[in-house]
């Protein structure tokens, strides 16, 4: 039997072990930023942020009274769909740690999801900074040899929930083509152009399951190896998790069509429960209040707001213009939405609060 057929042979978990304990670790870490660039940052992202809804609040010269014109049964149903479709994410990535043989508990990776939505909420680094904290908490509790793989296994889970999110936005564009073809020119042109890189970022997100490749190809491999020794292996490490993650297509592309079909449409759902619990409204369709949704959450992870709040609600409320929304439903619905996912982002500090293993790492 040659190298290659006992490769094969080998399960997932022994081959992400061996994989990261046969490259050499880092001795030094890169020193933290200083506190006056980390402040300097908390403060634009803010500034941002706080622009933004402005600006929204100011335009369409919303009053307090009313964001009393959502029944109050949508802010209930909008929580618990955000909480859903959070629980679901948590599956996943608790399914693409098992795949890269991380010991973990569901509880764990449930709680760890949960402390995650908290600080990309609530961190300058957005949802950055959450999947550091998931990252940084989990590696504490995992044996050496495994730690790259709690850290790959977030990047992973990231790639197909970018890719899914890719997939439906550009679907729900397709589908909703004659509702497109409605907006003013300038919305309707930005919307093209926007569809364009998503399709160009998304044949990036594919191709970054098979970067692995690169290393059989002479030219490539000249310079990945230079790389590899100015960073001690990182690329080539990447490439062996690479090359295990896709060894479970089926596990990847299954979460990729569920991701797409069932999470975002979920996550759409206090768009478009609130679009028709409005008083005095006509009935929304719910694949333009997903279009919206798509759109806002690709908008979002864009990086240089907080958390994605600000950037999110200005393309929801742009959209929901262009749909024929007023100003008065175009403007407090975004920021209902944004209010009740802090909610949710607020109630999953409990999960940080009362983590008793943050503090006891697992050797």
């Amino acid at each position: 039997m040659n190298e290659s057929e006992s490769l094969k042979n080998e399960p997932m978990s022994e081959l992400a072990g061996s994989a990261v304990e046969s490259a050499p670790v880092a001795e030094t870490e890169k020193p933290p930023a200083p506190m006056w660039k980390k402040t300097l940052n908390f403060l634009f992202k803010f500034g941002v942020s706080a622009g933004i809804l402005t600006y929204i609040v100011c335009t369409r010269d919303i009053k307090w009274q009313d964001f009393k014109l959502v029944k109050p049964w949508c802010i209930v149903a909008a929580f618990f769909a955000i909480y859903t479709q959070l629980s679901l994410t948590a599956v996943r990535w608790f399914t693409l740690l098992r795949a890269a043989g991380v010991k973990c508990s569901f509880r764990e990776a449930f709680s760890l999801q949960m402390q995650g939505m908290f600080f990309s909420q609530f961190l300058p680094g957005g949802s950055v900074g959450g999947d550091v904290v998931k990252a940084g908490i989990l590696a504490t509790r995992t044996p050496p040899g495994g730690k790259f793989n709690v850290v790959f296994s977030i990047f992973v889970d990231r790639l197909c929930g970018l890719g899914s999110l890719l997939i439906a936005l550009l679907g729900t564009c397709l589908i909703c083509h004659d509702t497109i073809a409605k907006f003013p020119e300038g919305a309707r042109h930005g919307l093209l152009v926007m569809c364009a890189v998503c399709g160009a970022l998304l044949c990036v997100v594919i191709f970054v399951f098979f970067s692995d490749l690169l290393y059989k190809v002479k030219f490539f491999r000249f310079f990945l190896d230079i790389a590899d020794r100015i960073t001690k292996d990182t690329f080539k490490r990447a490439a062996d998790a690479v090359a295990l993650y896709r060894r479970c297509w089926k596990l990847l592309l299954g979460w990729v069509i569920a991701t797409t079909l069932i999470f975002f449409p979920v996550l759409s759902l206090p768009v478009w429960v609130m679009a028709n619990g409005f008083e005095g409204a006509p009935h929304r369709g719910f694949l333009p209040c997903l279009m919206i949704s798509n759109v806002s959450q690709t908008i979002a992870a864009i990086p240089g707001s907080f958390g994605g709040t600000g950037t999110r609600d200005i393309a929801c409320a742009e959209m929901m213009t262009a749909m024929g929304f007023t100003d008065t439903e175009s403007g407090v619905i975004p920021i209902l939405v944004t209010m009740v996912t802090l909610l949710v982002a607020l109630s999953c500090s409990v999960f940080f609060i009362f983590d008793r293993g943050k503090r006891a790492p697992k050797t």
